[in-house]
């Protein structure tokens, strides 16, 4: 009797032998899938713009030289600039170079960013056409940035806390100009030129290069610091025209941003699911 049954045992065995390296297989597959995060960060740096240029056309009676175009313009100019934002994104499985098995553990992640920046810059612009005039300018910034973003993440073994990562991004910006103002120097004249409308918006490409060290508080909780470069190709605002009933009428005023270089650093803590 014992005979018959025991292939049956055996059988039974290897099977529950069989299904349990199974579960014990996709244990360990499932302990290595990627997972979500979200995270929140903010510091600051430094808002650098390239140049900038003012155009507007004056409407000086006939007796007086009649309508007249004006373009000013200035050098660079840079300033300190605040800023906060969030981030969500999903962090993939490790992998690593199959040749080099003393290399480090890589982990890819794909992330979404958006962030306010606060500025404000004061340029002076001189004109050198018909009229020689100098215009000592304000504009307050509020920048809103949204960009798509690549990370990869290094890990020396999987048991160090501390790990650092790169990433580059590309999105859009945009920059709202809020209670401007153009004040002329050269001659003075104490109103402001963009009297009719001092706010004014524009949209700007965005590219974004950061690195970062991490550290894993626990397995949910993650602090990080980085440095963050944001590039800004030029924005082109218009503000309104000048409207005094002691001053010479104006057209809207159109002013314009070139580059935008951004240094930032800031620091974060993330949740991963």
């Amino acid at each position: 009797m014992f005979k018959k049954v025991l292939p049956f045992i055996a059988l039974s065995c290897i099977s529950l032998f069989g299904a349990k390296e199974t579960k014990s297989s996709t244990a360990e597959q499932s302990e290595d899938t990627g997972h979500f995060y979200a995270g929140v960060f903010g510091g600051g740096g430094g808002f650098g713009i390239s140049n900038f240029r003012q155009t507007g056309t004056v409407f000086f009676p006939a007796a007086s030289g009649g309508t007249t175009g004006v373009t000013a313009t200035s050098g660079g100019r840079t300033t300190g600039a605040g800023f906060v934002g969030l981030q969500v994104g999903y962090l993939w499985h490790s992998f690593q170079d199959e040749k080099n098995p003393n290399s480090w553990l890589m982990k890819p992640a794909l992330e979404f960013e958006g962030y306010y920046i606060g500025t404000s810059t004061k340029p002076v612009l001189g004109s050198r056409t018909a009229l020689a005039n100098r215009f000592q300018n304000k504009f307050p910034i509020n920048a809103g940035t949204l960009l798509a973003s690549g990370v990869l993440h290094f890990y020396e073994n999987e048991d160090v806390r501390f790990h650092p990562y790169l990433g580059g991004a590309v999105g859009a910006a945009v920059l709202t100009a809020h209670d401007a103002s153009s004040f002329l120097v050269l001659p003075t004249q104490p109103s402001n030129n963009f009297s009719s409308n001092t706010t004014a918006t524009a949209w700007s490409f965005a590219a974004q290069a950061k690195v970062g060290l991490m550290f894993d508080f626990n397995e949910q909780f993650k602090i990080f610091a980085e440095y963050r470069f944001l590039y800004l190709t030029p924005a082109n605002f218009d503000f309104g025209s000048t409207r005094y009933s002691a001053t010479t009428t104006t057209s809207n005023w159109k002013v314009r941003f070139g580059n935008m270089y951004i240094n930032l650093g800031d620091i974060g803590v993330a949740y991963h699911f």
